[in-house]
């Protein structure tokens, strides 16, 4: 019997479940430097990729307050041991199984194909999360 394909993301979020925090193409370090359009030279902009661009762009749009929190997420940030997950993306609502801010969510997340392989691969691996299976 074949599927239907999926179309959308609604009550999903199975892509957001191993993030840890958003994942803005910048490091910290970099955000804190280029965050500011008056500060930032256009040499350091332009070495940036056109995805980091666009996330920088992004990044300028948060309110202090949210890029605080996230700076701090980065910088105490663990990688996980060989072989684990991070947790969901701190922007991630379990209940809702949406992004909190989804109007600046990275450009790794706007890239990510519904229904593509890797989504139907998060979806089977998830499943029993997703109530299916």
């Amino acid at each position: 019997m074949n599927e239907l394909p999926i179309a959308d993301c609604g009550g999903c979020g199975v892509c957001c479940l191993h993030m840890g925090y958003p994942a803005f193409n910048l490091t910290a370090e970099q955000l804190v430097s280029l965050e500011s359009e008056s500060t930032a030279d256009s040499q350091s902009l332009l070495a940036l990729s056109e995805s980091a661009r666009a996330d920088l762009n992004r990044w300028r749009g948060l309110s202090v307050a949210l890029r605080r929190e996230i700076l701090e997420q980065m910088k105490g940030y663990q990688a996980p041991k060989s072989g684990e997950l991070d947790g969901p993306c701190s922007w991630f609502d379990a209940q809702s199984r949406l992004c909190q801010h989804h109007e600046f969510r990275p450009q790794v997340c706007r890239e990510f194909q519904v229904g593509s392989r890797g989504c139907l691969d998060w979806r089977q691996a998830k499943s029993a999360w997703l109530g299916v299976g």
